[in-house]
């Protein structure tokens, strides 16, 4: 009886074996397939992260030559800016000269 109950354990345990190596490699397929996806999946994020930063660089590049034109631009500005001011002083410096010449000679006049 203990021979058979020993030889009942080894076929089950054969079994099992080939059962196991069996779904074993299966599930383990499955597992590799699963990992190349992701790591598939993980390169191409890689790629569109790399991708991301040369676009930001551009973007960057374009935004530092942006400012720098816009800094000419205020620049030319102000100058003109400064240049009408100092046409404004003229032209007020005149205006008021010729008022009191003007008015000089009206009090001259008046005062003859």
């Amino acid at each position: 009886m203990v021979y058979t109950n020993l030889a009942g354990y080894v076929a089950v345990a054969a079994g099992g074996l080939v059962l196991g190596t069996l779904f074993g490699s299966k599930v383990t397929s499955a597992l590799l397939a699963m990992i190349h996806a992701l790591e598939a999946r993980m390169s191409a994020l890689e790629g569109a992260m790399g991708a991301g930063k040369t676009a930001a660089v551009a973007g960057t590049e374009r935004h530092a030559v942006a400012i720098g034109a816009h800094a000419a631009a205020v620049a030319k500005l102000a100058d003109a800016i400064g240049k009408h001011a100092l046409a404004v002083d003229e032209h007020g410096a005149a205006t008021v000269a010729a008022a009191v010449e003007s008015h000089a000679a009206t009090l001259a006049a008046v005062g003859k």
